[in-house]
């Protein structure tokens, strides 16, 4: 414990949940360490999914107007990209106050357009910084920012940041632990009761991420008709903004969302994961020991999707299909042959289980709070 030396910390960026969600497990490997959660502050931003997030949980955040660039060179990007470098102008004075009323020993970036102010601000103002990169392939905020951190951290022994420190993904604490423990049939059917999911089933669970997949909810659609599948129950997050334009249709082998917060639950209940391949998710699918189908999604900055996923593909441990190749027959191909070879699906647990034993240990925590202690 070392709640007598390391006060406060700020963990910036946001955006998106795949920022959000690493962000709050680093708060909470930090409360592991000593710190009182008020002494934790977040510095995200006033769009996307940052306040329905942090407003749940006990830790104080400052949200800042700030927008992503644009990289292209239309006139519309252009004028954009210059609202853009004004905003971030007056984010980055609105986080130099932050700062300077919380007086942080260190502050954490989770990548991302919302992270470029408060670091900026933590740079001018001469505070420690820890950059966190969890994905395959670092984005360009990160690479930015890991030049001149006192400390880098990676998930992946491959990342290209070679500065970095390997101590695996940021992974909530309930899903750490929920990995420590056995998953057996007693765990999968109370998940199951907790979802309204039949226990007597062989369970799908396909997830777009938190803004939903037009591709992946399109093949879903289909396999739900499937003669083939008729065995399955399909527990799809279908994302809000599809639910809202009426894409669902009522089926007896389906319970469809538009969002799921007891992801603890959907990963307990599952057979099989059918999903993106953005980061949090590979470090969730590993850190559990989840079967699962990983289709990548092609507009990701440079495809880091597909390297995150080719991690737990090359060591058996997931089944990649790239969205060229993913249709309703590949799909239904693929899910039928794990369906009639529990061994094989027994096989992609073990070795996803294997592949997430350095994000269960959760060294992240102790080495930005040995930061923090240097600063004093």
């Amino acid at each position: 414990m070392t709640s007598s030396i390391v006060k406060r910390v700020v963990i910036c960026g946001g955006g998106t949940s795949g920022h959000v969600l690493p962000a709050v497990a680093i708060a909470e490997m930090l409360e592991d360490e000593g710190l009182n959660p008020r002494d934790i502050h977040f510095i995200g931003t006033q769009r996307g999914i940052d306040e329905n997030i942090l407003s749940q949980t006990l830790y104080p955040f400052t949200l800042l107007n700030v927008i992503g660039a644009k990289h292209q060179l239309t006139p519309r990007a252009v004028l954009h990209n210059v609202r853009m470098l004004l905003l971030m102008r007056r984010a980055t004075r609105d986080a130099c106050n932050v700062m300077r009323d919380f007086a942080p020993h260190v502050v954490v970036s989770v990548g991302g357009y919302g992270s470029l102010a408060p670091m900026q601000a933590a740079q001018k103002m001469g505070i420690p910084t820890v950059v966190v990169s969890y994905d395959s392939q670092p984005g360009l905020a990160t690479k930015r920012q890991a030049r001149n951190a006192n400390v880098v951290t990676k998930s992946h022994p491959h990342s290209p940041l070679s500065n970095a420190v390997l101590v695996g993904a940021p992974i909530r604490r309930h899903l750490r632990l929920a990995g420590k423990n056995e998953m057996n049939s007693s765990v999968k059917d109370a998940a199951r009761v907790a979802l309204g999911i039949p226990l007597n089933k062989f369970v799908v669970v396909v997830m777009g991420g938190s803004l939903g997949s037009a591709l992946l909810n399109d093949v879903t659609a289909q396999l739900q008709v499937s003669e083939q599948l008729k065995s399955v129950f399909w527990y799809h997050i279908a994302g809000n903004r599809y639910l809202e334009n009426e894409m669902q249709q009522k089926m007896p082998n389906c319970i469809q969302v538009g969002y799921e917060t007891r992801i603890q639950e959907v990963y307990q209940a599952a057979d099989l994961v059918v999903s993106r391949a953005g980061a949090s998710t590979i470090g969730e699918i590993s850190t559990l020991g989840v079967a699962s189908i990983l289709v990548p999604w092609a507009g990701a900055a440079d495809n880091h999707q597909e390297q995150n996923a080719r991690l737990l593909s090359e060591v058996g441990a997931a089944v990649l299909i790239t969205e060229e190749g993913f249709t309703a027959q590949k799909a239904e191909e693929v899910i039928f042959e794990l369906v009639q070879r529990p061994e094989k699906l027994a096989e992609l647990r073990k070795n996803a289980y294997l592949a997430g034993e350095l994000n269960r240990r959760a060294e992240l925590g102790s080495l930005i709070a040995t930061v923090a202690r240097a600063s004093e």
